[in-house]
């Protein structure tokens, strides 16, 4: 059985709860899978295949994902590594989806770890889950609001990349 990671960099809770439902899709095919925050220092040695999710803020993955990935390169190199991004911009605009993958390009760059593939998936806009100044620029945007993750779209990501993480067919 293969022993996955899923890590992840959130500030409202939108990737923490993507990040769940890869796990819990990629524990359907039979792996055994533990859903962690970056901020909690997941150790990605003892795993045979990790995957690392941010939000977006301003273009740009959350500084602490960037770091965890930067700084576990040596133990997440010769492994099957997947990334995903949300990021409203797919809600909004899902004909960006070139430029919201490219938001993992400078993790990729930095880190010197090439994904086995990208997920791209829609987050939300719940103005009071953001702070002040979030809230400011999104009401200023005129960004729509409401939870626009699409649930049936991540579990069939992670159907589709679960076997080249090593986890087998999906249920």
């Amino acid at each position: 059985m293969s022993r996955i990671l899923v890590a992840y960099a959130t500030k409202t809770g939108c990737t923490a709860d993507i990040a769940e439902k890869i796990g819990e899709t990629l524990a359907a095919t039979g792996a055994s899978v533990d859903v962690e925050s970056v901020k909690d220092g997941p150790d990605p040695a003892g795993y045979d295949a990790v995957v690392v999710g941010s939000g977006v803020r301003v273009g740009k993955w959350h500084g602490s994902a960037r770091k965890w990935v930067r700084s576990n390169a040596g133990a997440l190199e010769g492994k099957p590594v997947a990334f995903f991004t949300a990021c409203l911009t797919m809600a909004q605009e899902p004909e960006k989806a070139d430029e919201v993958r490219a938001y993992t390009d400078p993790v990729i760059e930095e880190s010197g770890i090439e994904p086995i593939d990208v997920g791209l998936f829609a987050g939300w806009s719940e103005l009071d889950k953001f702070g002040f100044v979030s809230r400011t620029i999104l009401t200023k945007m005129e960004a729509p609001e409401g939870d626009f993750r699409d649930w049936d779209a991540i579990a069939a990501w992670t159907r589709e990349v679960a076997p080249k993480l090593g986890a087998g067919e999906a249920a």
